[in-house]
């Protein structure tokens, strides 16, 4: 049973060391990049924000589990992005063989394996409000990242090519190098009350309020 628990954590350990792959491919200038298992950390802190601020109707200790074990799929095998040559039928089924070997020795791995199902098909309500803490973790560390000027406008400006028959309307309302990503993503969050007005928020985070924050706190 132990045995179980020490080749599961030795799999999930692999997330501190494997660097999101959007922000090698932009090439974020700072020597130390966010890991997988950092965004899942801003993926959780989100959640409980959120829940702390508004009425939500969802299960959230199903929300906590399911955004703690959302990117086991990624342990073994590439952190795919938009300039991933790979549909998502083929990313679903190498995740799901990914996640079926991870968690193989496990006694609930049925469980587990059940619930990345729930969160890749987006039909529960907290399968479709991980969905999106999932996505606007991303936009929320792209805009950290610019605030920090280590995120070059040109290189994000390269994901255009893949933003198909967007690509004129995220060019123009575009203004620094995080609003790419936010643009792009900004069509998910239509339909939610909640998303919608935070990733606007997001977009005009006060640079000067950032920094004077970091500032007071010594984390520059």
């Amino acid at each position: 049973m132990n045995n179980n628990i020490i080749d599961f954590y030795m799999f999930t350990n692999i997330l501190k060391n494997k660097l999101r792959t959007g922000w090698v491919e932009i090439e974020i200038s700072k020597e130390r990049k966010e890991s997988i298992a950092e965004h899942i950390y801003g993926t959780l802190m989100l959640a409980i924000a959120i829940d702390s601020e508004y009425k939500l109707d969802i299960d959230m200790l199903k929300v906590l589990k399911m955004l703690s074990l959302h990117e086991l799929e990624e342990i073994l095998m590439p952190d795919y992005t938009i300039r991933s040559n790979i549909t998502i039928d083929e990313k679903r089924k190498n995740g799901k063989k990914s996640v079926e070997k991870v968690v193989d020795g496990l006694i609930k791995k049925e469980d587990i394996i059940n619930l990345l199902d729930e969160f890749n098909e987006r039909e529960s309500k907290e399968a479709k409000f991980c969905y999106l803490i999932d996505k606007i973790e991303c936009d929320f560390q792209a805009k950290l990242y610019d605030l920090e000027g280590v995120m070059d406008f040109e290189k994000s400006k390269e994901d255009l090519e893949y933003y198909g028959d967007r690509k004129d309307e995220i060019n123009n309302n575009s203004k620094c190098a995080s609003d790419f990503w936010i643009e792009y993503d900004r069509v998910r969050y239509q339909d939610n009350k909640i998303f919608k007005s935070l990733i606007d928020d997001i977009k005009n985070i006060d640079t000067n309020k950032y920094k004077k924050i970091m500032e007071e706190e010594n984390i520059c």
